[in-house]
This record gives C-alpha cells, structure tokens and sequence, in this order.
C-alpha cells in the first residue's frame, strides 16, 4: 500500500483521503511519475525518494545510505524481475 506523507498527499491526493485505495493508487502514480522525471527515468532514485525524501537522493546523489531505504529499492526491483541491479 502506498503511504504519504502529509504534505506529499497534499501535492498528490486531490484532496481525497490516503486510506481510500483508488485515491492512493492515483496519487502513487503522479508522484512516481514526477519522481521519475526528476531522476531521468531511474527506477533506483525514484524509489529511493519516494521511501527517503527526493532531498536525501540529491544529497547523496544516490541511493541514501540508510538500510531501510536500501532494502527497500531492493526488494521493489526483485519484484519487479530486477533484482540484479545494484543500490
């Protein structure tokens, strides 16, 4: 399930409610969308800020150093067929 942030479902929610599924899938794929767009179509860094903030990617100009967010990019890719791409 998608979860946000209150001022991310601010910018995404269309002022629905984060709990309501057909409201968070459609604020989930806007914002992975600008995600995406905003790290050059790079799967890696678009999931990465949207677990660790888009501020921590650009800080560290990467996947951040925190396991929770590293786990995170790699358990998405795996179950996406990309599990061999490196955090």
């Amino acid at each position: 399930a998608a979860q946000f942030i209150d001022g991310t479902w601010a910018r995404y929610g269309k002022g629905g409610s984060p709990f309501d599924p057909v409201a968070a899938a459609d604020a989930y794929a806007r914002y992975m969308t600008d995600l995406l767009r905003m790290f050059g179509g790079d799967w890696r860094l678009a999931l990465a800020a949207y677990n660790a903030g888009e501020g921590n990617v650009k800080k560290y100009k990467g996947v951040p150093p925190f396991k929770e967010t590293q786990n995170y990019v790699r358990r998405i890719l795996a179950a996406a067929g990309k599990g061999d791409s490196p955090i």
